[in-house]
């Protein structure tokens, strides 16, 4: 019966404790108060769904609250100024603001320790709930995002420079994994047929480190490129570049090779 008039009492008060809840976060983060009248009804349906949480049976629940915090989970993770941290951070301010309340009304209807365990129990349980539901929208939003700008920044990675209508650049620069390898097969190939290319150079200064994955992809590219009529130029040959190429017994061939883009250049002139 107490957890029925609990329940009641956290409803109708839900508007003021979620303006304290409100004023608490734009102390915690400023940014948080020009968007406060959009947080704000979700703020009072929260603390409305954790007081009915506190007389439904898990079966009931469990599906209330998981679908209450992957609907408001994705809304905030699509809002720029939300952020996970500062959802993580709201969530146990309402396992607080409502203890409060319930601690004042246990001693006013004399509720006993054993009693009063198993209600915040309950509503630690609904908090756990929320805060991983909740969590979710956000986990899978910022996968998505670093999965499209890892996409974004393994092509830009590869990219092909003109010189004049078909001889072009390609610098290498950093380290070549096997992602990156793909893309340099992939997007290389298809950019260079399409630009009509006669000559490429490939320059590999940039590149940090030459063992033999790198090389062994570096043969396919050239072999690739030498099937599409396209002739295949290496500059930047640094002593380390050099001394590995030797170590695993491996040439160029029939490949032009320089120590520097103007030496590789001053060929093609």
């Amino acid at each position: 019966m107490f957890l029925v008039q609990f329940s009641r009492k956290i409803i109708e008060q839900a508007p003021q404790l979620a303006h304290v809840i409100t004023e608490s976060q734009n102390e915690r983060y400023s940014i948080l108060k020009k968007i406060e009248n959009e947080l704000y009804p979700s703020r009072i349906e929260l603390i409305k769904l954790y007081a009915n949480s506190l007389i439904m049976d898990e079966e009931v629940r469990i599906p209330e609250l998981k679908d209450w915090g992957e609907k408001a989970g994705s809304e905030f993770a699509k809002h720029s100024s939300v952020t996970m941290d500062m959802m993580l951070r709201e969530v146990p301010s309402y396992r607080n603001i409502i203890g409060t309340v319930l601690k004042y009304d246990a001693i006013e209807y004399g509720i006993g320790a054993s009693e009063m365990y198993d209600i915040v129990t309950r509503l630690d349980s609904a908090v756990n709930d929320i805060t991983y539901f909740l969590s979710l929208p956000f986990v899978r939003h910022e996968s998505e995002r670093l999965k499209l700008s890892k996409s974004i920044i393994t092509e830009l990675s590869v990219p092909i420079v003109s010189i004049d209508d078909v001889t072009a650049i390609l610098p290498l620069i950093g380290t070549i994994d096997h992602e990156r390898s793909l893309t340099l097969q992939e997007r290389v190939l298809l950019d260079a047929s399409e630009m009509q290319l006669e000559t490429l150079i490939i320059d590999l200064s940039g590149l940090q480190t030459t063992d033999t994955f790198v090389v062994q992809q570096l043969f396919h590219l050239f072999d690739a490129l030498s099937l599409l009529g396209i002739q295949p130029i290496v500059s930047g040959i640094s002593p380390v570049i050099a001394q590995t190429l030797v170590s695993l017994d491996l040439n160029f061939g029939q490949i032009n090779s320089f120590a520097s883009m103007k030496q590789a250049l001053a060929y093609i002139k």
